[in-house]
Protein backbone atom coordinates (compact mmCIF):
# COMPACT_ATOMS: atom_id res chain seq x y z
CA UNK A 1 0.00 0.00 0.00
CA UNK A 2 2.84 2.38 0.91
CA UNK A 3 4.56 1.94 -2.46
CA UNK A 4 1.25 2.33 -4.25
CA UNK A 5 0.70 5.69 -2.54
CA UNK A 6 4.18 6.84 -3.54
CA UNK A 7 3.62 5.75 -7.13
CA UNK A 8 0.29 7.58 -7.23
CA UNK A 9 1.99 10.69 -5.80
CA UNK A 10 4.57 10.58 -8.59
CA UNK A 11 1.84 10.17 -11.22
CA UNK A 12 -0.06 13.03 -9.63
CA UNK A 13 3.02 15.16 -10.11
CA UNK A 14 3.04 14.24 -13.80
CA UNK A 15 -0.65 15.12 -14.15
CA UNK A 16 -0.51 18.42 -12.32
CA UNK A 17 2.80 19.64 -13.79
CA UNK A 18 3.22 17.79 -17.12
CA UNK A 19 5.32 20.40 -18.91
CA UNK A 20 7.65 20.99 -15.96
CA UNK A 21 8.12 17.27 -15.40
CA UNK A 22 8.68 16.55 -19.10
CA UNK A 23 11.30 19.30 -19.39
CA UNK A 24 12.98 18.04 -16.23
CA UNK A 25 13.21 14.50 -17.57
CA UNK A 26 14.44 15.65 -20.99
CA UNK A 27 17.99 16.08 -19.73
CA UNK A 28 17.88 12.59 -18.24
CA UNK A 29 16.48 11.08 -21.45
CA UNK A 30 19.04 12.84 -23.64
CA UNK A 31 21.95 11.97 -21.34
CA UNK A 32 21.03 8.29 -21.07
CA UNK A 33 20.48 8.00 -24.82
CA UNK A 34 23.71 9.88 -25.52
CA UNK A 35 25.74 7.40 -23.47
CA UNK A 36 24.38 4.44 -25.45
CA UNK A 37 24.73 6.19 -28.83
CA UNK A 38 28.29 7.35 -28.10
CA UNK A 39 29.35 3.85 -27.07
CA UNK A 40 27.74 2.53 -30.27
CA UNK A 41 29.62 5.14 -32.32
CA UNK A 42 32.86 4.26 -30.56
CA UNK A 43 32.44 0.53 -31.15
CA UNK A 44 31.43 1.11 -34.76
CA UNK A 45 34.39 3.42 -35.34
CA UNK A 46 36.79 0.95 -33.74
CA UNK A 47 35.41 -1.87 -35.90
CA UNK A 48 35.86 0.27 -39.01
CA UNK A 49 39.42 1.28 -38.08
CA UNK A 50 40.36 -2.30 -37.23
CA UNK A 51 38.97 -3.39 -40.61
CA UNK A 52 41.26 -0.87 -42.28
CA UNK A 53 44.22 -2.16 -40.29
CA UNK A 54 43.20 -5.72 -41.13
CA UNK A 55 43.63 -4.73 -44.77
CA UNK A 56 47.30 -4.15 -44.02
CA UNK A 57 47.37 -7.22 -41.79
CA UNK A 58 46.67 -6.97 -38.07
CA UNK A 59 47.85 -10.59 -37.63
CA UNK A 60 50.57 -10.41 -40.25
CA UNK A 61 54.33 -10.42 -39.97
CA UNK A 62 56.12 -9.39 -43.14
CA UNK A 63 59.79 -9.44 -44.06
CA UNK A 64 61.79 -7.68 -46.76
CA UNK A 65 65.42 -8.06 -47.76
CA UNK A 66 67.36 -4.80 -47.39
CA UNK A 67 70.84 -5.86 -48.47
CA UNK A 68 74.03 -7.54 -47.29
CA UNK A 69 76.98 -5.65 -45.84
CA UNK A 70 80.48 -6.81 -44.99
CA UNK A 71 82.99 -4.13 -43.98
CA UNK A 72 80.43 -1.93 -42.29
CA UNK A 73 78.82 -0.41 -45.36
CA UNK A 74 80.04 -2.18 -48.52
CA UNK A 75 77.49 -4.38 -50.28
CA UNK A 76 78.36 -7.93 -51.31
CA UNK A 77 76.32 -10.43 -53.30
CA UNK A 78 72.56 -10.36 -52.80
CA UNK A 79 71.17 -12.83 -50.28
CA UNK A 80 67.48 -12.47 -51.04
CA UNK A 81 64.79 -14.65 -49.50
CA UNK A 82 63.68 -17.72 -51.42
CA UNK A 83 60.84 -20.20 -51.50
CA UNK A 84 62.82 -22.40 -49.10
CA UNK A 85 62.57 -19.62 -46.48
CA UNK A 86 58.81 -19.65 -46.97
CA UNK A 87 58.63 -23.42 -46.46
CA UNK A 88 60.90 -23.29 -43.40
CA UNK A 89 58.85 -20.63 -41.66
CA UNK A 90 55.61 -22.36 -42.67
CA UNK A 91 56.81 -25.47 -40.82
CA UNK A 92 56.14 -23.56 -37.59
CA UNK A 93 52.50 -24.57 -37.67
CA UNK A 94 52.20 -23.99 -33.93
CA UNK A 95 52.80 -20.28 -34.45
CA UNK A 96 51.71 -19.49 -38.01
CA UNK A 97 48.44 -20.35 -39.71
CA UNK A 98 49.82 -19.53 -43.15
CA UNK A 99 52.96 -18.26 -44.87
CA UNK A 100 53.24 -16.96 -48.41
CA UNK A 101 55.71 -15.06 -50.56
CA UNK A 102 55.50 -12.65 -53.47
CA UNK A 103 57.90 -11.41 -56.12
CA UNK A 104 57.58 -8.14 -57.99
CA UNK A 105 58.19 -7.52 -61.70
CA UNK A 106 57.65 -4.52 -63.97
CA UNK A 107 56.27 -4.71 -67.47
CA UNK A 108 54.28 -2.66 -69.95
CA UNK A 109 50.69 -2.90 -71.10
CA UNK A 110 48.68 -0.96 -73.62
CA UNK A 111 45.61 0.63 -72.06
CA UNK A 112 43.27 2.65 -74.29
CA UNK A 113 46.05 3.30 -76.84
CA UNK A 114 48.49 4.35 -74.11
CA UNK A 115 51.45 2.36 -72.85
CA UNK A 116 51.29 2.00 -69.06
CA UNK A 117 53.77 0.56 -66.61
CA UNK A 118 52.35 -2.72 -65.36
CA UNK A 119 53.05 -4.17 -61.94
CA UNK A 120 53.29 -7.95 -62.21
CA UNK A 121 53.15 -9.68 -58.84
CA UNK A 122 54.05 -13.35 -58.64
CA UNK A 123 52.05 -14.96 -55.85
CA UNK A 124 51.53 -18.38 -54.32
CA UNK A 125 48.19 -20.17 -54.25
CA UNK A 126 47.60 -19.27 -50.58
CA UNK A 127 48.17 -15.54 -51.12
CA UNK A 128 44.49 -14.70 -50.71
CA UNK A 129 44.01 -16.70 -47.51
CA UNK A 130 47.10 -15.22 -45.85
CA UNK A 131 46.82 -11.60 -47.01
CA UNK A 132 43.00 -11.65 -46.76
CA UNK A 133 42.68 -8.18 -48.28
CA UNK A 134 41.76 -9.49 -51.71
CA UNK A 135 38.34 -10.22 -53.16
CA UNK A 136 37.62 -12.00 -56.43
CA UNK A 137 34.96 -10.14 -58.41
CA UNK A 138 34.86 -12.31 -61.54
CA UNK A 139 36.31 -15.64 -62.52
CA UNK A 140 38.67 -17.37 -60.10
CA UNK A 141 41.95 -16.96 -58.28
CA UNK A 142 45.17 -18.80 -59.04
CA UNK A 143 45.22 -22.37 -57.73
CA UNK A 144 47.89 -24.94 -56.93
CA UNK A 145 47.71 -26.45 -60.44
CA UNK A 146 48.62 -23.05 -61.91
CA UNK A 147 51.62 -22.86 -59.58
CA UNK A 148 52.83 -26.39 -60.34
CA UNK A 149 52.45 -26.05 -64.11
CA UNK A 150 53.89 -22.51 -64.28
CA UNK A 151 50.76 -21.53 -66.14
CA UNK A 152 50.70 -18.25 -68.01
CA UNK A 153 47.48 -17.07 -66.35
CA UNK A 154 46.72 -13.94 -64.39
CA UNK A 155 44.17 -12.21 -62.19
CA UNK A 156 43.68 -8.52 -63.03
CA UNK A 157 43.08 -5.60 -60.68
CA UNK A 158 39.59 -4.13 -61.04
CA UNK A 159 40.69 -0.70 -62.32
CA UNK A 160 42.82 -2.19 -65.06
CA UNK A 161 40.27 -4.90 -65.92
CA UNK A 162 37.46 -2.41 -66.45
CA UNK A 163 39.60 -0.18 -68.65
CA UNK A 164 40.69 -3.14 -70.74
CA UNK A 165 37.59 -5.33 -70.87
CA UNK A 166 34.71 -3.33 -69.41
CA UNK A 167 32.03 -5.42 -67.70
CA UNK A 168 32.59 -8.61 -69.73
CA UNK A 169 33.58 -11.93 -68.12
CA UNK A 170 37.20 -13.15 -68.29
CA UNK A 171 36.54 -15.88 -70.87
CA UNK A 172 39.27 -15.76 -73.53
CA UNK A 173 40.70 -12.37 -72.48
CA UNK A 174 44.49 -12.04 -72.54
CA UNK A 175 47.16 -9.53 -71.50
CA UNK A 176 50.52 -9.33 -73.22
CA UNK A 177 53.49 -8.17 -71.15
CA UNK A 178 57.06 -9.22 -70.34
CA UNK A 179 57.28 -10.62 -73.85
CA UNK A 180 54.60 -13.25 -73.26
CA UNK A 181 50.83 -13.58 -73.15
CA UNK A 182 48.86 -14.25 -69.96
CA UNK A 183 45.33 -15.57 -70.06
CA UNK A 184 42.97 -13.65 -67.76
CA UNK A 185 41.16 -15.98 -65.37
CA UNK A 186 39.74 -13.47 -62.89
CA UNK A 187 39.23 -9.92 -61.68
CA UNK A 188 40.09 -8.86 -58.12
CA UNK A 189 40.11 -5.82 -55.85
CA UNK A 190 41.48 -4.76 -52.48
CA UNK A 191 38.32 -3.97 -50.47
CA UNK A 192 40.31 -2.09 -47.80
CA UNK A 193 42.88 0.64 -48.33
CA UNK A 194 46.32 -0.71 -47.40
CA UNK A 195 47.51 2.67 -46.09
CA UNK A 196 50.43 2.65 -48.53
CA UNK A 197 51.68 -0.72 -47.30
CA UNK A 198 50.47 -2.79 -50.24
CA UNK A 199 51.97 -3.53 -53.65
CA UNK A 200 48.67 -3.19 -55.50
CA UNK A 201 48.37 -0.18 -57.84
CA UNK A 202 45.71 0.51 -60.52
CA UNK A 203 47.78 -1.31 -63.18
CA UNK A 204 48.43 -4.63 -61.42
CA UNK A 205 48.10 -8.29 -62.33
CA UNK A 206 48.76 -11.35 -60.17
CA UNK A 207 50.49 -14.32 -61.80
CA UNK A 208 51.74 -17.67 -60.48
CA UNK A 209 55.03 -17.10 -58.66
CA UNK A 210 56.58 -19.98 -60.64
CA UNK A 211 55.77 -18.13 -63.87
CA UNK A 212 57.37 -14.98 -62.46
CA UNK A 213 60.50 -16.94 -61.49
CA UNK A 214 61.04 -17.80 -65.15
CA UNK A 215 61.97 -14.13 -65.67
CA UNK A 216 64.42 -14.13 -62.73
CA UNK A 217 67.77 -15.85 -62.13
CA UNK A 218 66.66 -17.42 -58.82
CA UNK A 219 63.49 -18.50 -57.01
CA UNK A 220 63.62 -15.34 -54.94
CA UNK A 221 60.89 -13.82 -52.78
CA UNK A 222 60.61 -10.05 -52.47
CA UNK A 223 58.24 -9.99 -49.49
CA UNK A 224 57.37 -12.81 -47.14
CA UNK A 225 54.04 -12.74 -45.29
CA UNK A 226 53.37 -14.90 -42.23
CA UNK A 227 50.01 -14.89 -40.44
CA UNK A 228 50.16 -15.66 -36.71
CA UNK A 229 47.34 -17.63 -35.16
CA UNK A 230 46.67 -15.06 -32.43
CA UNK A 231 47.35 -11.34 -32.13
CA UNK A 232 49.16 -11.86 -28.82
CA UNK A 233 51.70 -14.04 -30.66
CA UNK A 234 52.81 -11.26 -33.01
CA UNK A 235 56.03 -10.47 -31.08
CA UNK A 236 56.92 -14.17 -31.04
CA UNK A 237 56.14 -14.36 -34.76
CA UNK A 238 58.47 -11.44 -35.51
CA UNK A 239 61.28 -13.10 -33.53
CA UNK A 240 60.70 -16.46 -35.24
CA UNK A 241 60.94 -14.92 -38.72
CA UNK A 242 64.03 -12.91 -37.78
CA UNK A 243 65.78 -15.95 -36.30
CA UNK A 244 64.92 -18.18 -39.26
CA UNK A 245 66.22 -15.70 -41.81
CA UNK A 246 69.36 -15.08 -39.75
CA UNK A 247 70.10 -18.81 -39.50
CA UNK A 248 69.50 -19.49 -43.18
CA UNK A 249 71.48 -16.60 -44.67
CA UNK A 250 74.98 -15.14 -44.51
CA UNK A 251 76.10 -12.86 -41.68
CA UNK A 252 75.58 -9.23 -42.62
CA UNK A 253 72.34 -9.86 -44.49
CA UNK A 254 69.74 -7.33 -43.35
CA UNK A 255 66.05 -8.24 -43.26
CA UNK A 256 63.38 -5.83 -42.17
CA UNK A 257 60.70 -7.74 -40.23
CA UNK A 258 57.63 -5.76 -39.22
CA UNK A 259 54.13 -6.18 -37.86
CA UNK A 260 51.14 -3.99 -36.99
CA UNK A 261 51.44 -4.58 -33.23
CA UNK A 262 52.08 -0.97 -32.29
CA UNK A 263 49.48 0.42 -34.70
CA UNK A 264 46.77 -2.00 -33.55
CA UNK A 265 47.41 -1.34 -29.87
CA UNK A 266 47.51 2.40 -30.46
CA UNK A 267 44.24 2.27 -32.40
CA UNK A 268 42.56 0.29 -29.61
CA UNK A 269 43.88 2.64 -26.92
CA UNK A 270 42.76 5.73 -28.81
CA UNK A 271 39.29 4.30 -29.47
CA UNK A 272 38.81 3.37 -25.80
CA UNK A 273 40.06 6.79 -24.71
CA UNK A 274 37.68 8.59 -27.05
CA UNK A 275 34.74 6.49 -25.89
CA UNK A 276 35.53 7.27 -22.25
CA UNK A 277 35.86 11.02 -22.92
CA UNK A 278 32.60 11.22 -24.88
CA UNK A 279 30.74 9.08 -22.33
CA UNK A 280 31.87 11.45 -19.59
CA UNK A 281 30.61 14.35 -21.69
CA UNK A 282 27.27 12.59 -22.12
CA UNK A 283 27.15 11.92 -18.38
CA UNK A 284 26.98 15.69 -17.86
CA UNK A 285 23.50 15.62 -19.42
CA UNK A 286 22.50 12.93 -16.95
CA UNK A 287 23.77 15.07 -14.08
CA UNK A 288 21.78 18.03 -15.46
CA UNK A 289 18.73 15.78 -15.49
CA UNK A 290 19.46 14.82 -11.89
CA UNK A 291 19.62 18.48 -10.90
CA UNK A 292 16.28 19.02 -12.59
CA UNK A 293 14.72 16.19 -10.62
CA UNK A 294 16.17 17.65 -7.41
CA UNK A 295 14.55 20.99 -8.24
CA UNK A 296 11.18 19.44 -9.00
CA UNK A 297 11.27 17.45 -5.75
CA UNK A 298 12.26 20.55 -3.76
CA UNK A 299 9.24 22.29 -5.25
CA UNK A 300 7.15 19.25 -4.35
CA UNK A 301 8.34 19.42 -0.74
CA UNK A 302 7.41 23.12 -0.64
CA UNK A 303 3.93 22.44 -1.99
CA UNK A 304 3.30 19.41 0.25
CA UNK A 305 4.59 20.85 3.50
CA UNK A 306 1.19 20.64 5.24
CA UNK A 307 0.74 17.06 3.97
CA UNK A 308 4.12 16.11 5.41
CA UNK A 309 3.21 17.81 8.72
CA UNK A 310 -0.04 15.84 8.94
CA UNK A 311 1.77 12.57 8.27
CA UNK A 312 4.37 13.30 10.91
CA UNK A 313 1.73 14.31 13.46
CA UNK A 314 -0.24 11.08 13.03
CA UNK A 315 2.80 8.88 13.63
CA UNK A 316 4.79 8.70 10.41
CA UNK A 317 8.51 8.35 11.08
CA UNK A 318 11.06 10.64 9.53
CA UNK A 319 12.65 7.71 7.71
CA UNK A 320 9.22 7.00 6.14
CA UNK A 321 9.14 10.53 4.73
CA UNK A 322 12.77 10.18 3.58
CA UNK A 323 12.03 6.89 1.87
CA UNK A 324 8.90 8.29 0.25
CA UNK A 325 10.75 11.08 -1.53
CA UNK A 326 13.73 8.88 -2.44
CA UNK A 327 11.44 6.32 -4.05
CA UNK A 328 9.58 9.11 -5.81
CA UNK A 329 12.92 10.38 -7.16
CA UNK A 330 13.81 6.83 -8.25
CA UNK A 331 10.49 6.45 -10.06
CA UNK A 332 11.01 9.71 -11.92
CA UNK A 333 14.58 8.70 -12.74
CA UNK A 334 13.57 5.21 -13.85
CA UNK A 335 10.98 6.63 -16.25
CA UNK A 336 13.45 9.09 -17.76
CA UNK A 337 16.23 6.49 -17.91
CA UNK A 338 13.96 3.93 -19.57
CA UNK A 339 12.89 6.42 -22.22
CA UNK A 340 16.57 7.30 -22.75
CA UNK A 341 17.48 3.64 -23.21
CA UNK A 342 14.70 3.22 -25.77
CA UNK A 343 15.89 6.26 -27.72
CA UNK A 344 19.53 5.16 -27.43
CA UNK A 345 18.76 1.73 -28.89
CA UNK A 346 16.31 2.87 -31.57
CA UNK A 347 18.60 5.53 -33.10
CA UNK A 348 21.44 3.09 -34.02
CA UNK A 349 18.90 0.54 -35.25
CA UNK A 350 17.26 3.09 -37.56
CA UNK A 351 20.66 4.34 -38.70
CA UNK A 352 21.62 0.76 -39.58
CA UNK A 353 18.62 0.50 -41.90
CA UNK A 354 19.90 3.42 -43.99
CA UNK A 355 23.68 2.92 -43.67
CA UNK A 356 24.34 -0.57 -45.01
CA UNK A 357 28.03 -0.07 -45.76
CA UNK A 358 29.00 0.19 -42.08
CA UNK A 359 28.37 -2.44 -39.42
CA UNK A 360 26.82 -0.42 -36.58
CA UNK A 361 27.66 -2.04 -33.24
CA UNK A 362 25.43 -1.58 -30.18
CA UNK A 363 26.49 -2.70 -26.71
CA UNK A 364 23.61 -4.09 -24.56
CA UNK A 365 25.89 -3.67 -21.55
CA UNK A 366 26.12 0.07 -22.22
CA UNK A 367 22.31 0.27 -22.14
CA UNK A 368 22.17 -1.50 -18.78
CA UNK A 369 24.96 0.60 -17.29
CA UNK A 370 23.46 3.84 -18.64
CA UNK A 371 20.10 2.97 -17.08
CA UNK A 372 21.65 2.12 -13.70
CA UNK A 373 23.87 5.21 -13.75
CA UNK A 374 20.96 7.52 -14.52
CA UNK A 375 18.83 5.96 -11.79
CA UNK A 376 21.70 6.29 -9.31
CA UNK A 377 22.15 9.97 -10.22
CA UNK A 378 18.47 10.72 -9.62
CA UNK A 379 18.50 8.98 -6.25
CA UNK A 380 21.66 10.87 -5.31
CA UNK A 381 20.10 14.22 -6.19
CA UNK A 382 16.88 13.15 -4.47
CA UNK A 383 18.64 12.94 -1.12
CA UNK A 384 18.57 16.72 -0.57
CA UNK A 385 14.81 17.24 -1.00
CA UNK A 386 14.08 13.97 0.81
CA UNK A 387 16.22 15.04 3.78
CA UNK A 388 14.55 18.46 3.82
CA UNK A 389 11.12 16.85 3.88
CA UNK A 390 12.08 14.39 6.62
CA UNK A 391 13.53 17.13 8.85
CA UNK A 392 10.50 19.41 8.75
CA UNK A 393 9.11 20.42 12.14
CA UNK A 394 5.56 18.94 12.32
CA UNK A 395 4.16 21.96 14.20
CA UNK A 396 5.58 24.49 11.74
CA UNK A 397 4.55 22.30 8.82
CA UNK A 398 0.93 22.24 9.98
CA UNK A 399 0.89 26.06 10.21
CA UNK A 400 2.43 26.40 6.72
CA UNK A 401 0.18 28.14 4.20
Amino acid sequence: MFFREIFEAALHRFRTHPVQTALTLTGLVVGTAAIIIIVALGLTGRTFVMAQIEGVGSHLVWANYRGTVSAGVSRTLDDTMTDVDVKTIASRGDLFSGVTGVVLLRGNVTVQSQVKTLTVIGVMANYGTVRKNMRILKGRFLDEDDIQSRARVCVVNRDLYQRLFGQSDPGDKTIRTLGTTFQVVGEFEEPVDTLGRGDIVPETILVPITAAWSFLPTRQVKTLFAEVRDFSELPAGVRAVEETLKERHRPGSVYEVESMTTVVRLARTISVGLIVVFVLAAAVSVVVGGVGIMNILLASVEQRTREIGVRLSVGARRRDILRQFLIEALLLGAIGSFLGVVVGLVVPFVAGLFIRSVDIRVSPLSAVLAFLFSCAVTVLFGVVPASRAANLNPTEALRYE
